[in-house]
């Protein structure tokens, strides 16, 4: 009997599992070596200085310059303008204090970070304790929380101290008027005036300015007033949803992104994600899709644990993405990870339990009512019942439910509930010459499947997952930084020997009164004839069609080295990375194929009789290897950067990076190669007025020698209004910040076909030819033929798309509220197509690719973060907003009959359906009855005749005769009507509130501009007995139909037939089954509470936290049927996306 647990492996797993327990061992016995080795600050941090003739004030001014050290002392016990002279070499700070006094009667002393400077033979501040007058108190955040190493200085002095590990501080002053200056990183310093109290609290509070000042650019970091780029980013805890994947959670959390998640299947449940929505029409898949970057190397972000994320954010313009040359032109998302920092080791420890279930599921009719429906099908269509009255009460009363099943499909496969965990446990810290970051988590997931009762196996799905990530930064020299990057994730999967779209689809098409899932007495259960794929039983496709394991590795790695190169010239440095990365996937399959029956009675005991349809085997099959899809890549990058400020207003900087990229695939003889030179030129003066060029020069494989690179250079522009002298103090109360960017530029795009593609391809299956007459008088073969496929294209190159992008930055209110506002246009041309206006006699039998396709873009996206504060209570609100719009200028189609069938000047993915305008009435057609009084119906020779099959009578759907001629035909079908399938319009707004601990924080997320066509991939899954009886389902919504009885226009469903030849005519795409796919979904909810830091230190822990968090948790929107989400997927096959509740704790030690 074997089971699929976790601990309970097969040698195979043990190998695998083995591996990660050593790297996992490996990644420990770094951080624990880290944090032994942690040293104090002033054993850690060296100096190198070679000084000639500058005064002793110059060289404390370079000690903090270069450190953290806090330097103290009284004028009037040290002579700041002697001259001095010191030479020291990677030594500690004492090597240049031992320098500087010697020969004079001053000492010093440390204490972590601040040094005090006094005579000597006495007590280090003893100058200060000879003035009676100190001031004492406690230095607290905005939630009254001790602040530790706040920095209290008398303004015009160098006196000084630090407050303590519970806030307190304590100072002497000269003056009982003086002034104190309270200053913090990340916190607004604060100037106090003393008069004559002894006792001073202080409470501080955050500066935003600060907290935001370093964002994250294409190859390297910007102070965010610097920027002239459109970009948006979000804070990682805003992402963090209770799944394991990362995808899930971004719609409406970032201006500019649009996201759509189709199915909730655990390892199968991507989000598809555009930057600005779609600008081609380029069969490739990875087409229109942006480029992933974490810490810079490309990379999925699928399975990245969100505590291990530091930065998230999306470039958008030419001028943030042309630096990536030729995989700019979809947008890019940037992704940094943690790092380690200059302070003591914090370890923090998560865990979260979540239970979940489905948020919407079909629903269907039972048997009885499924039996009379289906007469009123066959009614429908002038022929007599099937099913006697008699029989459909045996289905509505029976209790024998083998003989007369009521099989409710999703009661018998799926669960109410699942549950899914989650582990995470990181350390961060370091010292000033090595810091680390190093984490580990494991998230397990369960599916909705029911599990096998005869545990033969386990036939629900279940994931395991591993995430190991270390970052360490070492600064071997006061000069030189070596980074060292390892991470790498290990998935464990079982999913049942049937895909879920397959068994999802055998629910919708199994009526229930074919059999039960399985007979009382444990018999397998099927058809009476298992005819074709379409007829089995879904539970046995579930329960008895065997497993399929899973092990997906992956490890990333990247070494990184940076240099400066002051010697040269002030502010130049190099720096190179080097990364390999490696995933494999290993699949191992045992298949079952048990015998099954259907049930043709009972015998005189009562027990049932039975025929056997299939004879199979009561065993699993062998273990079948089903190989190893594998890849490693490898990137490479090394780049000149320059950054100075002249004059203290002329800030310049620049850079030049050389880039290539290797991917081999185990399945492809040749590795995919790319190399690329980028640069960058900014200028800034005065903070007001910015200049920026960006340049991508990339070569790709994808074309032929003399098209193999391209260039994308773009422009950008800003303009800091509220930084010039002459804006108005008085309106800086009310809008502190203005800043106006513009930007232009170019971008390219390789990777819109397979490779390759510029040479001629030619098929050995043409078939044999013949020459002459053989001796036997029939015709000689003399083999197979040789014909040409894709002729040879050698000048078709990149896609080329030009980006113009015009916005402004708004701070009201003393930056209280931030608003982010971007119109783009861009047009992008040369999209390569298969030639559709080719001629016939041309020859080619196959049409050509080219360059040939235009589509333009355009739409706004806007951002909206504010904050106050009443008393304790803290608020914050934030929204997003993008609408992007494209329209097909060049499509290369043959000239249509009429305009209206034409793609060029319509958006991409749109709707071609034939225009409903109602349900045909008795008055439509000529009625005659047979001998038994069943009536037929012919059209009216004046309306327009339809030739889309079917039966046509009262009830069914009439359409439009566009084109005026008299018939219902394709010309009347209409390209462009409603809206694209993928939305145009993504937004999402939130609310968050804090108060002594607590805080509540809610985000919905919502989208516009988006048209589901009913039934549109899965038409068996949507009509009634579109197979006929055998093979269909009734969902309770079509009981909203036309009848007889309800001959109303407001139903959903038009008259039922008995199957799809006769429905024929209400199963074309139209208006009638066009719905409006916007929604308004609850995405998160979270409640939680941050224990005092006052209680938390008896215990020695620094933070912790209580929560528990809804997710998926209410849905508006105009279907109701289905989540609007999957789009066309809807007939039902997708599996479902679930609605999930969250305990969790974190704790920081």
């Amino acid at each position: 009997m074997e089971k699929h647990q976790l601990f309970s492996l097969k040698k195979t797993e043990e190998k695998q599992l083995l591996l990660i327990m050593k790297f996992f061992s490996f990644f420990l016995l770094i951080g624990i070596g880290h944090c032994l080795a942690t040293n104090s600050y002033s054993q850690s941090k060296l100096f190198t200085m070679k000084t000639s003739q500058k005064t002793v004030k110059q060289v404390f001014q370079e000690i903090e310059k270069n450190s953290e050290y806090i330097i103290f002392y009284m004028d009037q016990i040290i002579d700041t303008n002697r001259k001095v002279n010191i030479d020291v070499k990677n030594q500690q700070v004492s090597a240049i204090l031992d320098q500087l006094f010697l020969g004079t009667d001053n000492t010093y002393s440390i204490n972590d970070r601040q040094i005090t400077i006094y005579h000597k033979g006495e007590q280090p501040n003893s100058q200060q304790q000879s003035n009676k007058f100190t001031v004492t108190g406690v230095i607290t955040d905005a939630q009254g929380e001790s602040m530790i190493g706040v920095s209290v200085k008398v303004k015009g002095t160098t006196l000084g101290g630090i407050s303590d590990m519970d806030g307190r501080y304590s100072i002497s002053v000269p003056n009982k008027n003086d002034i104190l200056i309270v200053s913090f990183l990340g916190y607004a310093t604060e100037e106090i005036k003393i008069n004559g109290r002894r006792n001073i609290n202080i409470r501080l509070r955050e500066d935003t300015k600060a907290l935001d000042e370093v964002v994250v650019i294409g190859y390297g970091q910007q102070k965010k007033e610097s920027v002239v780029v459109s970009m948006s980013s979000v804070k990682p805890s805003e992402i963090a949803a209770p799944t394991r994947n990362l995808t899930n959670n971004l719609a409406g959390q970032v201006s500019g992104l649009i996201a759509v998640q189709r199915s909730g299947e655990p390892g199968y449940d991507d989000a598809e994600f555009w930057i600005r929505g779609i600008s081609t029409f380029a069969s490739n898949s990875s087409a229109s899709t942006p480029l992933v970057l974490v810490d810079g190397v490309p990379r999925k972000i699928t399975d990245i644990e969100p505590d291990e994320i530091e930065t998230f954010s999306v470039l958008k313009d030419a001028a943030a993405t042309a630096i990536y040359g030729a995989e700019g032109a979809n947008g890019v998302i940037l992704v940094t990870t943690k790092r380690g920092k200059d302070e003591k080791p914090k370890i923090t420890f998560k865990t979260e339990h979540s239970i979940s279930s489905p948020q919407r599921l079909p629903e269907f009719v039972g048997s009885a009512d499924y039996l009379s429906l289906y007469n009123e099908a066959l009614n429908n269509d002038g022929e007599p019942d099937l099913f006697s009255a008699e029989l459909i009460e045996k289905f509505r009363t029976s209790t024998d439910r083998d003989l007369y099943p009521d099989t409710d499909w999703i009661g018998e496969l799926l669960r109410k509930n699942t549950h899914n965990h989650r582990y995470t446990l990181n350390v961060r810290g370091g010292s000033a010459r090595s810091r680390y970051f190093v984490s580990g988590a494991y998230y397990t997931e369960s599916g909705i499947y029911k599990g096998n009762p005869t545990e033969k196996y386990d036939t629900n799905i279940g994931l395991d997952r591993f995430n190991l990530r270390s970052n360490i930064d070492m600064d071997v020299t006061s000069t030189t930084l070596v980074s060292i990057d390892l991470a790498g994730q290990y998935l464990i999967g079982n999913y049942p020997g049937e895909s879920s779209s397959t068994i999802f689809r055998s629910m919708l098409i199994t009526p229930p009164y074919c059999f039960p899932a399985v007979y009382s007495d444990g018999t397998v259960a099927t058809y009476e004839q298992e005819r074709g794929v379409n007829m089995r039983n879904p539970y046995n496709q579930l329960m008895n069609s065997g497993y399929t394991r899973q092990w997906r590795t992956g490890i990333q790695s990247k070494v990184g080295v940076r240099q400066k190169l002051d010697f040269i010239t002030k502010g130049l440095s190099a720096k190179v990375n080097v990364s390999y990365d490696f995933d494999a996937t290993f699949k191992s399959i045992r298949s079952y194929n048990p015998s099954r029956y259907h049930a043709t009675g009972r015998d005189e005991n009562g027990n049932l009789t039975f025929i056997q349809v299939v004879s199979g085997t009561p065993d699993l099959s062998d273990l079948k290897d089903n190989g190893i899809e594998a890849q490693k890549k490898i990137y490479i990058d090394a780049a000149i950067n320059y950054k100075r400020i002249f004059a203290e207003k002329h800030d310049v900087s620049g850079m030049l990076l050389y880039m290539q990229k290797e991917t081999q695939l185990k399945t492809q003889p040749l590795p995919y190669r790319k190399q690329g030179l980028v640069g960058r030129f900014s200028y800034s003066y005065d903070g007001r007025y910015f200049l920026e060029g960006n340049f991508g020069y990339t070569g790709s494989e994808a074309f032929a020698k003399n098209h193999r690179f391209g260039f994308f250079p773009a422009v950008g522009l800003a303009y800091y209004l509220s930084n010039e002298p002459f804006y108005p103090g008085v309106l800086k109360n009310y809008i502190n910040k203005i800043k106006l960017r513009a930007s232009v530029g170019k971008t390219g795009n390789d990777t819109t076909s397979d490779r390759f593609i510029y040479r001629p391809t030619f098929s050995m299956n043409a078939g044999s030819w013949s020459q002459g007459i053989g001796s036997n008088g029939g015709t000689n073969s003399i083999g197979q033929g040789i014909i040409e496929g894709f002729p040879e294209t050698l000048d078709i190159g990149w896609e080329i798309e030009k980006k113009q992008n015009y916005g402004f930055d708004l701070g009201l209110f003393n930056n209280k509220i931030d608003i982010v506002f971007d119109y783009f246009r861009s047009e992008r041309s040369n999209i390569l197509m298969q030639r559709k206006t080719t001629p016939t006699l041309s020859g080619f039998r196959v049409n050509q690719y080219a360059n040939y396709g235009i589509v333009s873009n355009h739409g706004v996206d806007m951002s909206l973060n504010a904050h106050h504060q009443i008393g304790k209570v803290k608020l914050s609100a934030r929204g997003t907003f993008t609408f992007a719009r494209n329209e097909i200028k060049e499509y290369d189609e043959l000239p249509q009959k009429y305009p209206w069938m034409e793609r060029t000047g319509k958006r991409i993915n749109e709707n071609n359906l034939y225009i409903a305008e109602r349900l045909y009435t008795k008055e439509d057609f000529i009625i005659n009855k047979n001998s038994n009084g069943i009536e037929s119906y012919t059209l009216r020779p004046e309306l327009p005749q339809s030739t889309l099959g079917g039966l046509l009578g009262p009830g069914d759907i009439k359409y439009k005769d566009v084109n005026g001629d008299g018939v219902i035909d394709s010309y009347d079908k209409v390209v462009g009507v409603g809206h694209p399938n993928v939305p145009e319009i993504v937004y999402g707004f939130g609310l968050n509130i804090e108060y002594k601990g607590f805080y509540a924080s809610v985000f919905f997320q919502g989208t516009g501009n988006c048209s589901v066509l009913l039934g549109g991939n899965t038409p068996e899954g949507w009509y009634p007995f579109a197979w006929g009886v055998d093979q269909s389902s009734y969902r309770t919504f079509a009981l909203d139909r036309w009848t007889e009885s309800n001959p109303s226009q407001n139903v959903l469903m038009p008259r039922l037939h008995k199957d799809n030849a006769n429905n024929a005519n209400n199963q074309v795409a139209s208006t009638w089954w066009l719905r409006n796919g916007g929604f308004l979904r609850l995405k998160n909810m979270e409640f939680g509470y941050q224990l005092p830091k006052q209680f938390l230190k008896k215990f020695n822990v620094q933070a912790a936290r209580i929560y528990v968090m809804g997710y998926n948790l209410a849905l508006w929107d105009n279907l109701k049927y289905f989540d609007p989400e999957a789009g066309n997927a809807n007939g039902g096959n997708v599996y479902p996306k679930n609605r999930t509740f969250t305990l969790g704790i974190d704790f920081t030690f």
